[in-house]
């Protein structure tokens, strides 16, 4: 009978590890499809699926004029957006398009009494270079928001910072439905030093309705250097081939793109899946790796914008064991071992009740 109980405790562990409840993410498979270089460091990228154009956003000067370029998913310049630095837009850092609207991130909104105050703006959108089916009647352009709604999160409220870094630096942006994502991005308020500010959290909200709210997260991830066994600085969200439906793709400043299951409240748990980049983005300065990432449907890639070196790479992320995106999504590793767990469970459990019967 205690043997019956040992091998059924020995199943169960190896389910709840199959969970991905464990230190660390299991590390996926990533694949460089191509890269290419832009003109300024990218800060922000969106694939919008009507025009299937890359939206990068460049955030290069605070407090200056900031730009937002049209790309192909191919790299091909299609028109320059500049920002006036009269919009009074701190620092950008994420871009995200949904019909009519847009919403623009701006990671020091709240720390410039010059600015909006905001880390988190909702605004009119028409494409300002007139652009559809991958090309624009103008190649370069001003554009100055129309700001219908604005947010800011307090890192006090959230939980961030360690009392050291006092502002929410809201890093990324993805919306899905009523609801959007954010990320705080670590800031060296002491120069040289990336560490001190744990915890960093993924935090979700309501869209504002109005302008100057602040607002209250329904749901967050909070994140040090033990939760995924490695320092975090997590800068960029994107959703996937589903959509957000499930998972959210979070880039991070130390070159790994991670996979978040919306569903999951443990912060380790959520993060079965990491894909290292630092092979594919080469050496490139300390806080200047993956500021942003955006999925096309229409390639079923992902593009991932580097910081210090101005370039875009092009490329697939898979599971063990599984077929890279587009012939297959890390979905289905997951998926299929997430049963084989249960399975083992399932067994281990009829194990245990057969030995108590006898």
């Amino acid at each position: 009978m205690r043997g019956a109980t040992a091998i059924a405790g020995c199943f169960l562990a190896g389910a709840v590890a199959w969970r991905g409840v464990q230190a660390a993410p299991s590390a996926g498979t990533v694949t460089e499809v191509t890269s290419f270089s832009i003109e300024e460091s990218p800060s922000g990228m969106f694939h919008d699926a009507d025009s299937d154009l890359l939206y990068v956003l460049c955030g290069t000067q605070t407090n200056g004029d900031h730009y937002l370029f049209a790309y192909t998913t191919a790299g091909e310049k299609q028109c320059l957006i500049t920002i006036p630095a009269a919009s009074k837009m701190a620092r950008v850092d994420g871009f995200w398009i949904s019909g009519s609207t847009a919403y623009i991130v701006d990671s020091q909104g709240p720390m410039w009494p010059d600015s909006l105050g905001m880390n988190m703006y909702v605004v009119e959108w028409t494409d300002p270079c007139g652009c559809s089916t991958g090309t624009c009647t103008s190649t370069s352009v001003s554009w100055s928001p129309t700001v219908t709604a604005s947010t800011k999160f307090e890192a006090s409220a959230v939980g961030d910072g360690a009392g050291v870094d006092t502002y929410f630096r809201n890093s990324g942006i993805a919306v899905v439905g009523d609801d959007f994502y954010s990320v705080n991005g670590v800031h060296p308020v002491n120069p040289g030093d990336y560490t001190s500010y744990y915890p960093k959290s993924l935090v979700k909200a309501a869209v504002p309705s109005a302008v100057g709210t602040t607002a209250t997260a329904s749901q967050k991830w909070s994140y040090t250097a033990a939760t995924l066994g490695h320092d975090v600085d997590m800068e960029a969200l994107s959703c996937g081939p589903d959509a957000c439906a499930t998972y959210l793709y979070v880039g991070d400043e130390y070159n790994y793109v991670y996979r978040l299951t919306l569903g999951e409240a443990d912060a380790a748990a959520a993060v079965p899946w990491e894909w290292d980049l630092n092979t594919i983005v080469g050496a490139v300065s300390q806080d200047k790796g993956i500021e942003s990432i955006t999925y096309a449907a229409s390639t079923g890639y992902f593009y991932v914008g580097i910081q210090d070196t101005s370039t875009v790479h092009v490329v697939t992320l898979a599971a063990s064991g599984q077929e890279a995106t587009p012939a297959g999504t890390p979905e289905d590793e997951d998926d299929s071992a997430t049963a084989a767990a249960e399975a083992m469970a399932g067994g281990a459990l009829a194990a245990l009740a057969l030995a108590a019967l006898a």
